[in-house]
């Protein structure tokens, strides 16, 4: 059977079914990328708007705990070392481990409360334990991704909150966690792990694939913020074949677990399905684009916001960070772009061609506090 390009609703009519296919969608849907892959030579079973630039929220974190990696492996630094939070890293918004500034604690633990809890402080001290500061460490992020051809990935902070031309799509996804498969399998009992104590905190996981309902799940990393919407990088080992499936921009939480799973289900369903004809790699799948207006798309909905909210009414949170200097700006153009009509590319997604959008959530509502992120 070729591979053909579909339509997103038959495409996603096919995974529920889990027929004996693979597809590309056709034309984007900004938030509907999806990749499910074989961990063991790169093979892609299945990609839909694998080259769609979208935000990576915490699955920025991927990157950071790689690089966590190289060091621990290098020697340089070590998993019983302990790295301090600075007043800088305390300060940024949640999630949080919430140690406090001045407090210290190992990278081994830190390491499961980047990948566990997806704390931001945690991945800002990382950074700058490793690279002396957080800048330093981007650069590194960035030499990194292209050294593993994340050609259509660019970082600007190693925790993945809301900023100017930060993105990924999840062809680039695929190779990073291809890559943390095949550099440090020794690291990867971490991002199985449901649950684990520093101090006197008790932290759990986010990943649903880790809750028992998909059979062999095993990690790796889900991500949301209000503009991306629900991500994950979901792993499962079978039969001593490991799988991984990567969904952008879900709807809501259950959404994300369902089509994660669903994925999972029809990849391993395939049974030897190498055998039956040669499938793409990771690395032979379309290069992004760099399409300009979906670049501009992404920046301008780049609010750390609670989601629920009126736009004019919403309460943002100062970041403060150094690659952020023209936030201020960007999310007053954000807010009036709402005021007068214009959706983020979510919903954008799915108005009707032609018919005027209308901003959602325009009802007056009580002001609250931003939501925190995965």
């Amino acid at each position: 059977m070729a591979w053909m390009k579909i339509s997103r609703s038959l495409a996603l009519a096919l995974i529920a079914a889990l027929p004996a296919a693979r597809a590309f969608a056709g034309a984007p849907a900004p938030g509907s990328s999806t990749i499910l892959f074989d961990a063991t030579d790169g093979r892609v079973i299945y990609a839909e708007d694998a080259d769609q630039p979208w935000y990576a929220a915490s699955l920025t974190k991927m990157m950071t705990a790689y690089i966590l990696f190289e060091e621990w492996k290098s020697g340089r630094i070590k998993p019983a070392d302990k790295i301090a939070i600075s007043a800088y890293a305390n300060a940024q918004p949640k999630m949080r481990l919430g140690l406090g500034a001045g407090k210290q604690i190992s990278t081994d633990d830190a390491s499961k409360a980047l990948i566990m809890e997806s704390a931001n402080d945690i991945a800002v001290a990382i950074a700058e334990a490793i690279s002396g500061s957080e800048a330093a460490f981007v650069e590194r992020m960035n030499e990194t991704a292209k050294r593993l051809g994340m050609n259509g990935t660019r970082y600007i902070n190693p925790h993945g909150l809301p900023g100017e031309n930060q993105y990924t799509t999840a062809k680039d996804l695929s190779l990073l966690a291809a890559a943390l498969v095949r550099d440090f399998p020794e690291q990867l009992p971490v991002f199985a792990m449901t649950e684990a104590q520093i101090g006197k905190r008790r932290i759990a996981t986010h990943n649903p694939v880790l809750a028992g309902k998909v059979p062999g799940g095993d990690g790796l990393k889900t991500g949301f913020t209000c503009s991306a919407g629900y991500n994950i990088v979901a792993s499962a080992s079978r039969n001593g074949r490991r799988l991984v499936a990567i969904v952008l921009g879900a709807a809501n939480k259950e959404k994300r677990a369902l089509r994660a799973a669903q994925l999972l289900d029809f990849g391993f369903a395939r049974g030897d399905w190498k055998a039956e004809e040669p499938a793409p790699t990771i690395a032979s799948l379309p290069e992004t684009s760099f399409d300009r207006a979906a670049i501009r798309a992404l920046n301008l909905d780049k609010r750390y916001v609670d989601c629920r909210d009126p736009v004019p009414e919403l309460v943002i949170a100062a970041l403060d960070l150094p690659t952020t200097a023209a936030a201020p700006d960007t999310l007053a153009r954000a807010a009036a772009a709402a005021v007068v009509g214009q959706v983020n590319p979510q919903r954008e997604a799915t108005a009707e061609a032609g018919k005027p959008k209308v901003a959602a959530h325009t009802h007056k509502r009580k002001k609250r506090k931003a939501k925190p992120f995965e």
